[in-house]
């Protein structure tokens, strides 16, 4: 949902991409090789890749199922739960702050305006809630909400210099699969936080193997990437305490030296990342990665350089 990164995205003058720390023990290791499979940003090319579907046993006898769970919620969404968020995936650009929303299903951007906070400073990452606010971490660590609908941009309360938390990436995601109530996750270079937006107060919930970027989903899930790891990574990660619970490998990304900006969301079961290398004249470059490893760069050079990319947990997952 740092760089505007359910995360969000990063610059390199966020999360200094020039050093590696040294990887944790992984709970899965799920690496494939990749493919390029780059298209214009107006084609979307054919996906094979069936990463959802598994074949289990089925052994219990007919008669003895236990009947459907039609039992109502006890704590039911509001009647206008996910009206004012669109389900697709946000992204920032650095340059001149444009807003998009980006499709999966036809790799395609669509702008909804510029962002004007009222900020000379450059945006660092974003995260999207389910009632259509945006929040907008800027490089000298100032928070601002966005209000999807309006377009309007406010400071809030959060302060770094209270909480000394330090550049950091953020996402939604929700409690459980059995809620819709969401909570925002941050994270720094060693830390992962929760961050209250109304107050401004950081909750710190465990460690991190290094810097990275975060987005959920609906299904109570928190991803990481970890960009810095040798290779790169998605992880799983436990939101009581930070541990790695499951570990995507990408040993196609990018080196982590010549990385300008990253963000990445997920959407549907898979995760989008984009990188802007260094280079004169390029652009953002746009990678799927399936939940079973399978890593494509489905767009080269968008046109603009993304720092942020937000997802709500109105997404599907």
């Amino acid at each position: 949902m740092v760089v505007f990164l359910s995360l969000l995205a990063c610059s390199d003058s966020d999360f200094g991409l020039s050093g590696v720390k040294d990887p944790v023990a992984k709970a899965e290791d799920t690496a494939a090789p990749f493919e390029d499979t780059a298209e214009t940003a107006d084609t979307a090319p054919e996906d094979t890749a069936d990463s959802d579907t598994q074949v289990t046993e089925d052994t219990a006898p007919t008669d003895t199922a236990p009947p459907e769970d039609t039992a109502t919620p006890d704590d039911p969404a509001p009647t206008d739960d996910c009206t004012e968020t669109d389900d697709l995936i946000y992204v920032l650009s650095r340059d001149d702050s444009t807003l998009y929303t980006f499709d999966p299903a036809s790799l395609t951007f669509s702008s909804l305006g510029k962002v004007d906070c009222g900020t000379s400073q450059t945006p660092g990452s974003m995260a999207v809630n389910r009632s259509g606010t945006a929040y907008v971490r800027y490089a000298d660590n100032s928070l601002y909400s966005l209000d999807l609908a309006s377009m309007t941009c406010s400071s809030t309360t959060y302060s770094d210099r209270r909480t000394h938390f330090d550049s950091f990436g953020m996402g939604y995601s929700t409690d459980s699969a059995d809620t819709w109530r969401e909570q925002l996750y941050i994270a720094n270079a060693t830390t992962l936080g929760l961050l209250d937006p109304s107050s401004g107060t950081v909750t710190t919930l465990g460690r991190l193997p290094s810097q990275s970027e975060l987005t959920g989903n609906a299904d109570g899930e928190l991803w990481a990437i970890l960009p810095l790891e040798t290779p790169a990574e998605l992880v799983q990660i436990d939101k009581t305490n930070g541990t790695t619970l499951a570990t995507i490998t990408m040993r196609a990304f990018p080196d982590p030296s010549g990385i300008d900006t990253f963000a990445f969301a997920t959407w549907s079961g898979d995760f989008y990342v984009f990188v802007r290398e260094y280079g004169m004249g390029s652009s953002t470059d746009v990678y799927k990665v399936t939940s079973t490893g399978a890593m494509s760069k489905v767009l080269s050079d968008v046109g603009f350089d993304v720092v942020g990319a937000g997802v709500s947990t109105c997404a599907p997952s």
